[in-house]
């Protein structure tokens, strides 16, 4: 009894790994979420963790944002997008119950567009250039229907995340009420928000943090990346990493 316990177990394992296999090649067939080399700016080194040997690079993007204070909430995320990403947005924002209506709403999980180095980087303040150059810039519910729109794979990341409604009644500073409420979308994540980083390529990238340190003690607005990574994101949107190479750094 005991024995077969045990081969069972070792079966379940076994077909577990076996979907994985299957999974990660089947995401690896085909690019289609698009192929980017990104910088040190983008995909943050670190600092080490315990005893933990795997090495995760932290995504780092920005949007254009009104206001600026509030990164998470891009122009382009209006009521009209809201409502072609699933929301009720058919409440006039003064109405009685309209609070209630939009503050109940959930976070959508939706497909996103990450722009490296294009016009949302481009017209972004000088401040928030220099700290990374990948920027949201729209969102949809068909991943397809995106890659038509944004054909270039080597600029346009297409990959998942979550957007909320958000019903904002006051402006910044918190005490300024607004003329009326509006209706505001918020990237709640990028996902991933880590980048998983294999042998032999994270071997780069831990000799660069023993010789200088995470990329948060670089204060990297005001330093240059020291490391690119080549990503790609497969059919399923997840991302791999195919390739690492040190920069040159004055």
């Amino acid at each position: 009894m005991k024995r077969a316990t045990v081969l069972a177990a070792a079966g379940v394992i076994l077909a577990a790994n076996g979907s994985l296999l299957i999974s990660v090649s089947r995401n690896r067939s085909d690019a289609r979420g698009g192929t980017v080399e990104l910088t040190e700016r983008e995909l943050h080194l670190p600092a080490r963790s315990g005893e933990s040997t795997a090495l995760f690079l932290e995504l780092d993007w920005d949007t254009l944002s009104i206001p600026p204070e509030r990164r998470w909430a891009p122009q382009w995320l209006d009521a009209a997008k809201l409502a072609e990403l699933g929301f009720d947005c058919r409440v006039a924002v003064t109405h009685p119950d309209a609070r209630k209506h939009y503050r109940s709403m959930r976070t959508a999980l939706v497909f996103l567009v990450l722009e490296y180095e294009g016009e949302a980087w481009k017209q972004a303040s000088p401040n928030r250039k220099q700290k990374t150059r990948l920027f949201a810039v729209d969102a949809g519910r068909n991943p397809h229907r995106l890659r038509e729109k944004y054909t270039d794979t080597a600029r346009y990341i297409i990959t998942r995340g979550m957007v909320t409604l958000r019903f904002p009644e006051h402006g910044i500073p918190e005490e300024e009420r607004l003329p009326q409420p509006r209706l505001q979308g918020w990237i709640e994540a990028v996902l991933p928000d880590r980048i998983f980083v294999p042998l032999p390529h994270s071997k780069v990238l831990e000799d660069l943090r023993d010789r200088g340190g995470s990329s948060e003690d670089r204060f990297l607005v005001e330093e240059e990346p020291r490391f690119a990574v080549t990503v790609s994101w497969g059919r399923n949107h997840e991302p791999w990493v195919s390739g690492v190479r040190e920069l040159a750094v004055d």
